[in-house]
């Protein structure tokens, strides 16, 4: 009889793990820092629903656009800290636009997972006939005009920092969104562009050019292009979507919900994932825990330091 109850308890004690596995009290509100339609959107409502088939979760997306993801993020910041919900923005919506920020802080948030970085580079159209920043610098001094398309702050810096190290004069544009910065080159109202991904069918196109890349090695479309440390720019100006909760959100949620949006972009068989891999083109980053704390505060320190140039 001992020997029976014996491992009755540890049977028990075995199966308390997965019984005690957080759980969802309701709907997981999934909040997204971006408007309808663009690729932010469609990776959120295509996570959303892989993550309720996967996990049979009830979640609802809802577009919270605004301020690059900060009209999200300062609701997010107030909601409850049960892991019902969540949100889904770029890094640079905490690393970045909290800086000089009085409503919202870096630490205002827990940080859940990224899941896929972007392809971030510096476009011309292909009929500038440039092909390199040292093309723009030259058109700059023989006084074309360069008009600079962007969609946020942290990259205007960037055009300006650009401008300075090579002797461009840099007119701004601002848009709003990827898409709509993208649509300001190709007609014509732009003749330089920040890219994050979305120019990839313009590339393979032959409509666009990548002049230089963004991101900490040559862009996937132009694997012998240069990067902008190659110019002496020791700054990246790529970004990564990432999700978030509010701060001091549940322990167990924060793992459970990591664990199942790593199983559903594990899979390559994933809607998500294809999206992920078409759209920028990139396989899906899975940094979490310590090591995207790290990242971020790394980013924002660095953020800092450009502000003060």
């Amino acid at each position: 009889m001992k020997f029976i109850i014996s491992i009755m308890i540890a049977i028990g004690l075995m199966a308390s793990p997965a019984q005690a596995q957080w759980k969802p009290n309701g709907p997981i509100k999934f909040w997204i820092g971006f408007g309808a339609g663009g690729g932010t959107d469609t990776q959120a409502r295509t996570l959303a629903k892989e993550l309720e088939k996967l996990k049979g979760w009830r979640i609802i997306p809802e577009n919270k656009a605004g301020g690059g993801g900060t009209v999200m993020a300062a609701q997010l910041k107030k909601a409850p800290a049960d892991g019902q919900t969540i949100g889904l923005a770029i890094n640079t919506t905490f690393d970045f636009a909290t800086l000089k920020n009085d409503a919202l802080s870096i630490d205002d948030f827990t940080y859940i997972t990224m899941t896929a970085g972007s392809q971030t580079g510096i476009l011309a159209r292909a009929d500038s006939g440039w092909k390199t920043l040292e093309d723009v610098a030259a058109a700059s001094k023989s006084g074309t005009k360069i008009v600079w398309s962007n969609w946020g702050a942290l990259v205007q810096a960037g055009s300006e920092v650009v401008g300075e190290k090579l002797g461009i004069k840099v007119n701004h544009l601002r848009m709003k969104g990827g898409k709509a910065t993208l649509n300001a080159l190709v007609a014509k109202d732009a003749n330089l562009a920040w890219g994050g991904g979305i120019q990839r069918g313009l590339v393979a196109a032959g409509e666009v050019v990548i002049l230089a890349s963004a991101e900490d090695k040559p862009l996937v479309q132009a694997k012998d292009g240069k990067t902008l440390k190659d110019y002496g720019i020791d700054h990246y100006f790529g970004f990564q979507f990432l999700l978030a909760g509010p701060k001091n959100m549940n322990p167990e949620a924060r793992e459970a919900i990591t664990k199942a949006i790593h199983e559903v972009l594990s899979n390559p068989n994933s809607e998500t994932r294809k999206f992920i891999s078409k759209q920028y083109p990139s396989a899906p980053v899975l940094i979490a825990g310590k090591e995207l704390e790290d990242r971020l505060m790394t980013n924002y320190n660095a953020n800092k330091a450009l502000l003060k140039k």
